[in-house]
């Protein structure tokens, strides 16, 4: 499935479509187009073993890592996160962000397949939030996605401290 995929659906609200599976580069990269919901709120802070490329295509996205002040990435600039740097991301503006993914090597294509097939079958608006998060839980373990702090405070579409 190389090109155009179908839309996945994130238990975040984003939506993702795989543009180059891993499966096309014997699992060595991946790109993922990612639309980002204005006014998102931020997910705790992650991290994993691949390396991650955030290019924003259109709009904006405010990144921080763990620790350290928040920034805002505009259409035209990325930042690269190294596998062991936790760190969130949102949308703070009035329209979507238009975001490609890099990651090196595959893997987050497939969590997210398996995170739309796990939301098709437990629909979020409508599924035990206890039952949903244990298995988002399995799924972000099997994909070796560690969530080590909480999300970043926003107020008044600010980051503090």
């Amino acid at each position: 499935m190389d090109g155009d995929g179908r839309w996945l659906n994130t238990l975040m609200g984003q939506n993702v479509r795989i543009k180059t599976p891993g499966a096309a580069t014997e699992d060595r990269v991946t790109v993922i187009e990612a639309v980002e919901p204005p006014h998102s709120p931020p997910p705790v802070f992650t991290r994993h073993a691949f390396i991650e490329m955030f290019l924003v295509v259109e709009g904006a996205l405010t990144f921080q890592f763990l620790h350290e002040n928040a920034f805002v990435l505009e259409a035209g600039q990325m930042v690269t996160v190294p596998g062991w740097k936790p760190h969130s991301f949102w949308n703070d503006e009035d329209a979507p962000a238009r975001i490609v993914l890099i990651c090196s090597p595959a893997g987050l294509d497939r969590f997210f397949e398996a995170s739309d097939r796990l939301l098709q079958r437990l629909p979020a608006d409508s599924s035990d939030p206890g039952i949903l998060e244990a298995e988002m839980a399995s799924l972000r373990n099997e994909f070796g996605l560690e969530h080590v702090a909480p999300p970043p405070a926003i107020v008044n579409q600010r980051v503090e401290g």
